[in-house]
């Protein structure tokens, strides 16, 4: 699935959000209309990660296959695949985001959805903002991206 865009929504008073019509209807077939959503590994970056079935299959796969031996390894599995819940589109379009994640990144009323290649990240707006602001030190930098 193509994720890619960004879009201001409202969690509403039950911490749900409407998923962008754009994507509704590839969710629905390719995901059958469910998404994982948990957190990011990366405590820098406070936002919800929200994975279509399809990559959230290979993201569990590859997490299995690593060396639990390794601290840093259970920590990934623990924390990514720990925190993770499966959440249906309701008829609507709307997804829910358990109380624990928006606890966990500050999600409040104002959030920001954005299309990760293949996956969706859900920011609080102001994380969001500040984010974007640090990451213009990566402009100008040769990345190895034709574009």
């Amino acid at each position: 699935m193509d994720c890619s865009g960004t879009t201001n929504l409202v969690l509403d008073d039950r911490g749900r959000i409407s998923m962008p019509v754009r994507y509704r209807a590839e969710l629905r077939v390719r995901s059958e209309g469910n998404v994982w959503v948990t957190t990011s590994l990366d405590r820098n970056e406070r936002c919800v990660l929200i994975y279509p079935k399809g990559k959230w299959q290979k993201v569990r796969k590859s997490l299995k296959g690593q060396d639990t031996s390794q601290a840093s390894v259970r920590w990934a599995q623990r924390n990514l695949v720990g925190l993770a819940e499966q959440v249906s589109l309701d008829s609507n379009g709307r997804v829910l985001i358990p109380q624990n994640l928006r606890d966990r990144v500050g999600l409040h009323k104002k959030v920001v959805l954005v299309g990760v290649v293949d996956k969706f990240e859900l920011w609080a707006e102001p994380f969001y903002e500040e984010v974007m602001a640090k990451g213009e030190e990566y402009a100008g930098m040769d990345l190895g991206i034709s574009y």
